[in-house]
């Protein structure tokens, strides 16, 4: 007997085999989580430099891009290795700079700064408390809570610092995870210079496998997915990290010009929250704030209108100076991406949300545009604030002209039709055709 095999059914059955296939994955993966967890956090402790390497090299990108394009406009005849060896050599220099200047500047200073916090901590709290009796004097049940709930604060904060205090001095004095983090980021450096070396190698064969594997629609999409992203993220993060640097330094130097205590640490914090869109000021600004109504609470008031200030001058006017409209995401998305994000990865996720609901976004739009075209519909959003029916509402027949109507309408004869009028300089000339 002989099989003739069926195409119809051969294909068929490698559905199904794949289907059964994925459903077996995703069991295995539910019951063996903790096994693929710990093989996928070991995998990503080996590809850790590789990772600092990538977003050392999508920070350093711009820098360098734009030193060739402004060295290339006074060298025209440069060679391009030359000159891509010595705008990677500016850009290593410039990212370098920021962070020994963050390492030997900001960080000896904000650990001095939380130490002499912790060791006033009995000061701050007996002016506190001076402060909540002195305010709240007509409200004595008040006072006696909020003095307990000092106390208790006061006295967990300080067991709390003995403990960590020598885990602080461990790894100073170099524990492992430091060694290790200061391995992979070195690491992470280099790749990242050979990347930047070789980048129009290595999209040039990212593009050449992708090319290989799949069919010309779907590349083009995987293209234009990349490209935009690419856009965004560079587009944001770079904008962000400039703008959040540029706030930090104004509120140094308006904590220093006003003489608050602890400016540096209190500068960090502002710098460091601006990069979160939304939340950011709100989240730099009332720490701030308690720490210095603990300090000293007349000048409390005045450092939360400062930094108020200082958010309404970077929301209004650097910000989109510096970021213009590089999301176009509406500001109910971006507290939608924030908060989701936020819960699911912390503060790296707030960092990335507007970006990654942005492309979302874009993505999304752009489909749904495209089906209303397909439908001969409008894409744009006012047609559908109304009720929705008038998009499907039939044309009204026209109906037929009524006898003093049409005695009405003028009918030009043939002669007046056929009539041509040429403009002379002189007189006007009529001509009629075929004559």
């Amino acid at each position: 007997m002989k099989i003739v095999p069926n195409k119809k059914y051969n294909t068929v059955a490698l559905y199904a085999a794949l289907v059964i296939a994925a459903n077996v994955l995703l069991i295995v993966a539910i019951l063996k989580f903790d096994a693929i967890a710990s093989v996928f956090g070991t995998l990503m402790r080996v590809l850790s430099p590789v990772i600092w390497g990538l977003i050392i090299a999508f920070l350093m990108n711009p820098i360098m891009v734009n030193t060739e394009k402004l060295f290339k406009k006074k060298k025209e005849g440069s060679s391009g290795k030359l000159m891509r060896a010595f705008s990677v050599t500016i850009a290593s220099l410039v990212f370098l700079g920021i962070v020994v200047g963050l390492l030997v500047i900001v960080v000896p200073e904000l650990v001095e700064s939380i130490k002499n916090l912790f060791n006033n901590m009995g000061d701050l709290r007996n002016k506190l408390e001076n402060w909540i009796k002195n305010t709240f004097s007509n409200y004595p049940s008040l006072v006696e809570t909020a003095t307990e709930k000092i106390d208790a604060f006061t006295k967990d904060a300080s067991v709390i610092f003995e403990k960590i205090q020598p885990m602080m001095d461990d790894l100073v004095s170099g524990a492992w995870d430091v060694l290790s983090f200061i391995k992979d980021f070195v690491l992470g450096f280099i790749v990242s210079i050979y990347m930047l070396c070789n980048k129009e190698t290595l999209l040039a064969q990212i593009k050449k496998t992708i090319v290989s594997i799949t069919k010309k629609s779907t590349c083009a999409k995987i293209m234009n997915i990349s490209s935009q992203a690419n856009k965004v993220f560079s587009g944001f993060i770079t904008g962000k990290i400039i703008d959040s640097i540029i706030i930090g330094l104004l509120c140094f130097i308006g904590l220093t010009l006003m003489g608050m205590p602890y400016n540096i640490m209190i500068a960090v914090i502002v710098g460091v929250t601006n990069i979160i869109p939304f939340f950011g000021p709100i989240i730099g600004a009332v720490p701030s704030t308690l720490l210095m109504l603990i300090v000293d609470p007349k000048k409390a008031i005045l450092l939360f209108i400062f930094i108020l200030i200082l958010q309404q001058f970077d929301g209004n006017i650097l910000g989109p100076k510096i970021l213009g409209d590089s999301t176009g995401l509406p500001g109910f998305w971006v507290l939608v991406s924030l908060i989701i994000c936020g819960g699911l990865f912390g503060f790296a996720g707030m960092v990335l949300a507007v970006p990654m609901f942005a492309l979302l976004y874009s993505f999304t739009r752009s489909w749904v545009e495209n089906k209303l075209k397909r439908k001969k519909l409008p894409v744009t959003t006012e047609y559908y604030k109304q009720d929705i029916e008038h998009l499907y509402a039939k044309p009204e027949k026209k109906k037929p002209l009524t006898v003093e109507e049409l005695e009405k309408i003028v009918i030009p004869s043939a002669d007046e039709v056929n009539e041509i009028k040429f403009e002379g300089d002189e007189d006007v000339k009529e001509y009629k055709i075929g004559e």
